[in-house]
């Protein structure tokens, strides 16, 4: 750039500049000043409370609450230094403070910030985020952290594929640092790893992590580590249980997720006194396109037979909007479902294949707390007990579910989960229609957290099938919750069968809940003809409080909560 240019920039600049400072001194309720620069690309703005531009370096700093915003890109901080000719920012704040760099609604925090406009690389020191994640909130602290943008990524080998939907972009990339979902100064449990990449919105992915609970190291992860924020589930995880049960005796399990930025990998096994070894793989992986195909085997006992099967199965999946399709097959599926406290069902399921769409829950705009939900089916199906073995069927149907909850008082939820289902068998002509009640009231009494609700089956018509024929049902639930030392709760909750005149099971739950972390030792006490008691002691984070069992692990259903996909989870 000659002088004669350079010196015609400056002027301008100094023009814009006395512009904003006059704008600011005589309209703007708190001082502030405004720097702008047209002739960019991206129109670029700086203000703070103060702004000086510096004629021989060609550098504008800006002051008290500054903020810079280029494109979608805004850069906050005490202290914002920027050189017009090499397009370098630095950013500062005292300690206490912090700089924000914001990009598409993406947030990043740290100490300081180097950053480079025309290539969209920086670099942030003492970088740290905060991300919330189902009901918690996963903290992302360390050293320094490179800010890239996705196609130099992409290039580096830090992202794989030509761009993921809506991606941002930026993508920021750590040097030693932790990730936790417990926000004490030292934590219950953590992860560091030397190299960490954060899609903002999308992904937290850690390179080859090391466990910690507490001081102690446990292991070094074998692949990286993956949180979906976008789907507030952890992608990543490896998840222990003890259990007892009267058909398998006394088991332990474990089940680890492997994941990569467009798909995972499922493991899980378990050992059984009984029955010796169990064990599962799944693979899933996204197509783009909103596609994607999930395949799997599973080597599990059947308790009907007193034997083990392999049960294969394969599905492809498709998205849009938060709406879901699926084609699935299935061979050797075990079904074991308790039709009434006095009989339960159980055999082998096979589907090929089986429809599924299903839509988004949907806020009923004329009642607060209210949610609908449609489900529809089509599939052929052929079982086998040790009975009889049945033919293919085919049957479609649809489910609505609606989901409605509202304060009813100080310390009192009253909430009800109603489920209609109709379903169609085309080779009997036979029909079936299920309507699935379930009410109550959550409510406090002092220390006590309680729960009482009642639920009703109706059932109208029959199904050719003996898995998916359902029977009527009556039931009254109570459940109790409350502390009993410091970070220790006792839970009770069961049922009573108005039909049978019977307590049908009863579940006694022993909790320690710290920061972030839940051990919960369980008793199932089943009452009903056929019924195992059973025992088992399991761990889980609170930022995934819902995050479904680990393989083989056995657990039962807790009415009084709400569906864990709702949108306000």
């Amino acid at each position: 750039m000659d002088t004669k240019w350079k010196m015609t920039v400056r002027c301008f600049l100094l023009a814009v500049l006395f512009r904003g400072i006059f704008a600011a001194s005589f309209f703007s309720p708190v001082p502030a000043a405004a720097f702008s620069l047209a002739e960019q690309p991206e129109s670029l703005r700086l203000e703070a409370g103060r702004v000086r531009y510096d004629d021989e370096s060609g550098t504008t700093t800006a002051e008290g609450d500054a903020h810079l915003t280029w494109g979608e890109t805004t850069i906050q901080a005490e202290r914002i230094d920027y050189d017009a000719s090499t397009q370098k920012v630095r950013a500062s704040s005292p300690p206490g403070g912090s700089v924000v760099l914001r990009n598409g609604g993406r947030t990043l925090m740290g100490d300081s910030l180097e950053y480079d406009l025309d290539t969209g690389e920086g670099l942030l020191q003492g970088a740290k985020s905060a991300v919330p994640l189902g009901s918690g909130t996963l903290y992302v602290f360390g050293g320094g952290l490179d800010v890239i943008p996705w196609d130099m990524a992409r290039e580096r080998g830090l992202v794989r594929g030509n761009s993921l939907k809506d991606a941002p972009d930026l993508i920021a990339r750590w040097t030693k640092v932790t990730a936790t979902t417990c926000a004490l100064d030292h934590p219950h449990y953590r992860i560091e790893t030397k190299s960490i990449t954060f899609i903002p919105g999308r992904l937290v992915v850690a390179k080859r992590p090391r466990l910690y609970l507490g001081e102690t190291y446990l292991l070094t992860w074998p692949a990286d580590y993956i949180v979906e924020i976008d789907r507030r589930a952890l992608r990543q995880s490896v998840t222990p249980y003890i259990q007892s049960s009267g058909s398998k005796g006394t088991g332990f399990g474990l089940s680890g997720t492997f994941g990569w930025s467009t798909g995972a990998l499922d493991l899980g096994l378990s050992w059984w006194s009984r029955v010796d070894l169990e064990g599962m793989a799944e693979i899933e992986q996204e197509l783009g396109g909103g596609w994607g195909v999930r395949t799997g085997v599973e080597y599990s006992w059947d308790k009907a037979w007193r034997e083990k099967e392999w049960r294969p199965w394969a599905s492809l999946f498709y998205g849009w909007k938060d709406w879901r399709a699926s084609v699935s097959w299935r061979r050797n599926e075990f079904v074991e479902d308790r039709k009434t406290s006095l009989y339960e069902y159980q055999g082998r399921l096979d589907r090929r294949p089986e429809i599924e769409i299903a839509s988004p829950w949907i806020r009923d705009p004329a009642v607060q707390g209210s949610w609908l939900r449609l489900n529809a089916f089509w599939g052929q199906y052929r079982e086998k007990t040790l009975d009889f073995s049945g033919g293919w069927t085919t049957r479609s149907g649809a489910q609505l579910q609606h989901w409605f909850e509202t304060p009813a008082g100080r310390n009192l939820d009253f909430f009800w989960n109603l489920t209609g289902s109709a379903w169609f068998y085309r080779e009997s002509d036979d029909e079936q229609r299920v309507l699935d009640v379930f009410g109550g009231l959550r409510y406090r009494l002092g220390i006590f957290e309680l729960g009482t609700g009642y639920q009703r089956r109706y059932v109208d018509g029959y199904s050719p099938m003996l898995w998916d024929s359902f029977k009527e049902a009556e039931r009254v639930h109570q459940k109790i919750r409350f502390p009993v030392g410091r970070e220790f709760f006792l839970q009770v909750r069961g049922s009573y069968d108005l039909n049978e005149s019977m307590i049908d099971e009863v579940n006694y739950a022993l909790q320690w809940i710290n920061d972030c972390m839940k051990w919960e030792l369980r008793y199932l006490n089943d009452r009903t003809s056929g019924g195992e008691d059973r025992v088992s002691l399991s761990v889980s984070l609170l930022a995934f409080p819902r995050t479904p069992a680990s393989f083989g692990q056995y657990e039962e259903e807790d009415p009084f909560l709400s569906p864990d996909d709702l949108p306000e989870k």
